[in-house]
């Protein structure tokens, strides 16, 4: 390594930190415009090369996106498939997907060690839990039970989660300015619960895939854990990782 790269490479870090920092603190809103590299270079104090060093990152991590003609924009849900950047199965009929959702409960419930645990709460903290069924291409095919942090989804109503325009992710960043920057999956194979059973049609011995998911915002704060079961006879699960050329 180059004295250079060497000398360069914590100023990428500390502008990326900022940048980061700044979406966080909702200083830059999902949507908007950034300032220039030129701007942002002023800002930090830095040259324009560690300022678009530390852009193209954000940029390939999909929280910011260049657009022709505008600018660098602070990427909102809405902006990509809204099942594209952290759905990630695939229809064993065919490629493609008619995803429709429908919400079975919304409730208050207290958190248990285990939640208090995967949410970085305390125990007997206030929680909304919600029961959603995916049906793909008409069919019950997945369902989410999903745990939030009542203090920080205060407003959330049932009515406003069933009535949302677009994804869940999007609903948190729009409503709560709640976004979705990074999730951790647990993958395992289990016989299906009783409450799974009935709702995606499955008998006693049919396996489910069950993908426990910690989803993060900004500052690596866990916003939402969720259950998700899969009927593996109609979905299937993919990751793909590396270079694709």
């Amino acid at each position: 390594m180059n004295k250079r790269s060497a000398i360069d490479q914590p100023l990428y870090n500390s502008v990326r930190g900022h940048m980061l920092t700044k979406l966080r603190n909702g200083e830059w809103l999902p949507g908007s415009r950034i300032p220039t590299e030129p701007e942002l270079a002023k800002l930090f104090a830095v040259s324009i090369g560690t300022v678009r060093k530390a852009v193209e990152d954000l940029v390939s991590e999909k929280v910011l996106i260049r657009r022709a003609r505008i600018g660098t924009t602070v990427a909102t849900h809405e902006q990509h498939n809204q099942f594209g950047t952290f759905f990630n199965f695939l229809s064993r009929e065919s490629g493609e997907m008619d995803i429709k959702p429908a919400l079975l409960s919304f409730e208050k419930v207290l958190a248990n060690d285990d939640l208090a645990k995967a949410l970085e709460v305390k125990e007997g903290d206030p929680l909304i839990l919600i029961d959603n069924l995916r049906l793909i291409n008409s069919k019950p095919t997945m369902y989410d039970r999903i745990w939030l942090p009542q203090k920080k989804f205060a407003k959330l109503t049932k009515k406003g989660f069933e009535n949302r325009e677009g994804s869940i992710y999007s609903l948190y960043q729009s409503q709560f300015m709640m976004t979705i920057v990074r999730i951790h999956e647990e993958i395992e194979a289990i016989n299906a619960p009783e409450f799974v059973m009935k709702e995606l049609n499955l008998k006693k011995t049919d396996p489910v895939l069950k993908i426990s998911r910690y989803a993060y915002t900004y500052g690596d704060e866990v916003v939402e854990y969720r259950n998700r079961y899969v009927n593996t006879a109609l979905s299937l699960y993919q990751n793909e990782v590396g270079l694709r050329e």
